[in-house]
């Protein structure tokens, strides 16, 4: 997976990658590949040179759909790690979640470290940083820009956790994955065959709910990562401005999550 997001980055460096709307608050951020790299490796280095992941540790997620979120379901994969959406934080070897207390409560269960989203506008970080937490935000800023991995996941390193029962997709399981990943309009044809994403694509992400699963991470990040394709995360919307956001943003595909 690292090669290619390297391979896609140098293709695409000035084109948006992932769009991000509140509907609730107004926020909209939007990151091209170069600007959601540079996230990306800042993140890496954090876990790599401060957290001291090693290849095979796992990374709890526990975050709804955001651009931070989606910045660590990748992340973690440049070193080696395994993403674990929403699993159990005890057996963790770090746990990201955030910003509800109840989800924060939960994480506390992880006996390793523990980073906490704010999800600020901004990706600005807590007033007041919660107990037991360090603050990615304000953390991960220190961090450089480049990334090298001091040992670099091969193609049959696990990397994300699928189907709920624990099983780890390898990198090449997930890029093959992804490759079959499809997002149907089912406003238009419920009953129409899959329809694939292509690099002309723009994928709304219509984030009704909090949790994932690393298959529907498939469907919203990676499918359309591989296929070249950019994606438009929207929550808080009602369906009739769920329209207006898909003409705004010139949306070709709509996936519904939660």
């Amino acid at each position: 997976m690292p090669a290619l997001w390297r391979a896609r980055a140098a293709s695409d460096a000035g084109r948006p990658f992932l769009t991000y709307l509140d509907d609730a608050t107004g926020e909209r951020v939007e990151l091209s590949y170069t600007t959601f790299g540079n996230w990306l490796s800042k993140t890496a280095n954090l876990l790599q040179d401060d957290l001291m992941v090693g290849p095979g540790d796992r990374i709890a997620l526990c975050a709804p759909p955001h651009w931070l979120t989606a910045v660590w379901a990748v992340a973690p994969l440049f070193a080696g790690a395994v993403v674990d959406p929403w699993g159990a934080a005890k057996p963790a070897h770090t746990v990201i979640a955030g910003p509800d207390e109840e989800v924060l409560t939960a994480a506390r269960d992880c006996p390793g470290e523990r980073l906490a989203l704010s999800l600020l506008p901004l990706g600005r970080p807590f007033e007041v940083v919660p107990d037991g937490f360090r603050d990615y935000s304000a953390e991960v800023r220190g961090f450089g820009d480049h990334f090298a991995a001091f040992n670099p996941p091969g193609p049959d390193a696990e990397a994300l956790v699928v189907e709920g029962k624990g099983r780890a997709l390898t990198h090449t399981e997930l890029i093959e994955r992804a490759a079959g990943a499809v997002a149907v309009r089912v406003e238009e044809w419920p009953d129409g065959p899959a329809v694939q994403l292509s690099g002309t694509d723009r994928l709304l992400v219509d984030a009704r709910g909090d949790q994932f699963t690393g298959d529907d991470l498939v469907s919203w990040l990676f499918g359309p990562l591989v296929a070249g394709a950019g994606v438009v995360i929207v929550r808080g919307a009602d369906p009739a401005r769920l329209d207006r956001i898909a003409e705004m943003e010139r949306v070709t595909r709509r996936l519904t999550l939660g």
